[in-house]
């Protein structure tokens, strides 16, 4: 076996070997995380390194300042994808979420992992407390295959985690948790849709309370060997499901909340509003109705807009993670770009309507023929922070988000250095 790695050097490349290996499977993993890891350490790490601690004690963890989440990732020179072999250990501090989990790129296109970019990646945990195959094109992602929820209900999982490559493009992929003796196969499926790599790495996205929760060790990358699974008779082939849309739940006042709202926009920002769930179960809804609306005086209002969010791929469903975030949005790749925002919780709205900075109030409503009520909220220029003088590129943000967003004392000016925090939790809680 041939472990490698790419150094560039007045534009040529080296190939260097590297060798580590993973704990075996017996006595010897009771005691590894006491041992050094020296060559994950020394592997040629670039990057967001300063969010990192990178040593032979603890491998690769992230460090991130604890003021702020976001995302952070370092990437690793690998220029094959065929015949390759990726292996690695992770250790999370807690039970992932939508809002809290990590990617191991296995090939990339860019050594920008927080980009676009053509390549294939390991998801850890997310909506699903599973580990997934993904397909990454652009902004595009496409779920290959889907493994055990083997981090449900732990929080401190830890776990192996091995994927192959074979010449004919079949992708397999293994996982063991600590506790396991052996590694089970997960999932074998096909796709030869990228065929070249310039990189490997991780990628994070983390809260402000799990900035320093993710840890990688014994990374190793292996090219030009022979894979050890033959192909399934019948392969998995990434078929995208077809939806069964979700019914209304009886009641639906309350079961997601506005916590945010971007109605006057940086030149270089969109609007946004942002929702929260606070229950601890997922809400998923067939589809949801934005009604903004202006007092008209006499305790009467005039509806000036009412639309019903569609996503840009004509998809209806909204779906929210236990006390979870997700922000609806014009343009996605705006709030990502000047918010760092995390893209798996930013949905972009084709038709999303247009929030003047006329004082309004926005109700989400159900989507039947007698639409119900879900949460409303006003946005007025007096409720901003007093002492702002300039309120563009701001939003509006609950210090609670569990409270009655009617409540006109809960919301304040956003105190983030960007101006919102879209998708995560807002910068007073």
């Amino acid at each position: 076996m041939r472990i490698y790695k790419a150094l560039l050097l007045s534009s040529l490349f080296m190939t260097l070997i590297y060798s580590c290996s993973l704990p075996a499977d017996d006595e010897e993993k009771e005691t590894y995380l006491e041992e050094e890891d020296n060559a994950t350490a020394k592997l040629p790490w670039e990057g967001e390194t300063d969010k990192f601690t990178i040593n032979a004690k603890e491998g690769v963890r992230l460090d991130a300042p604890q003021e702020e989440g976001g995302t952070a990732f370092i990437t690793i020179p690998s220029t094959t994808v065929r015949n390759t072999r990726w292996e690695f250990g992770v250790h999370l501090t807690f039970n992932p979420s939508a809002n809290n989990y990590a990617r191991f790129y296995l090939a990339s296109s860019s050594n920008i992992l927080s980009g676009n970019l053509n390549g294939y990646y390991v998801q850890i945990g997310g909506a699903k407390d599973n580990v997934a195959l993904y397909r990454q094109n652009g902004e595009q992602r496409k779920l290959l295959a889907s493994g055990r929820e083997l981090m449900k209900g732990d929080n401190s999982p830890k776990l192996y985690i091995k994927a192959e490559c074979d010449n004919n493009g079949y992708w397999t992929f293994w996982t063991r948790l600590e506790s396991e003796n052996e590694y089970t196969k997960e999932k074998q499926v096909k796709d030869t849709d990228i065929q070249s790599s310039a990189c490997s790495g991780i990628y994070c996205v983390y809260t402000k309370t799990r900035s320093q929760g993710f840890t990688f060790h014994h990374v190793q990358l292996s090219n030009d060997v022979e894979t050890t699974t033959k192909p399934d008779g019948t392969p998995d082939t990434p078929v995208d499901p077809v939806p069964v849309p979700p019914d209304y739940p009886a009641e639906v006042k309350g079961i997601l909340l506005f916590n945010e709202v971007m109605y006057d926009n940086a030149t270089d920002g969109a609007e946004y509003i942002e929702l929260y769930n606070p229950s601890g179960s997922a809400v998923s809804v067939p589809s949801l109705k934005l009604m903004r609306y202006v007092d008209a005086g006499a305790n009467t209002t005039t509806t000036k807009s009412t639309v019903i969010l569609q996503q840009t791929d004509g998809n209806l469903e909204i779906s929210v993670p236990p006390y979870g975030y997700i922000c609806l949005t014009k343009s996605a790749a705006t709030l990502i770009r000047k918010h760092k925002a995390n893209e798996e919780t930013i949905i972009e709205i084709s038709n999303f309507p247009k929030l003047t900075n006329e004082d309004s109030h926005l109700a989400i409503m159900t989507n039947e023929e007698k639409s119900r009520l879900i949460d409303k909220c006003s946005y007025f220029e007096s409720m901003h922070s007093s002492g702002d003088k300039r309120h563009q590129g701001i939003s509006l943000e609950k210090a609670s988000p569990e409270l009655l967003s009617s409540i006109k004392k809960n919301w304040n000016s956003s105190k983030a250095l960007t101006g919102g925090t879209p998708g995560i939790p807002n910068s007073q809680e």
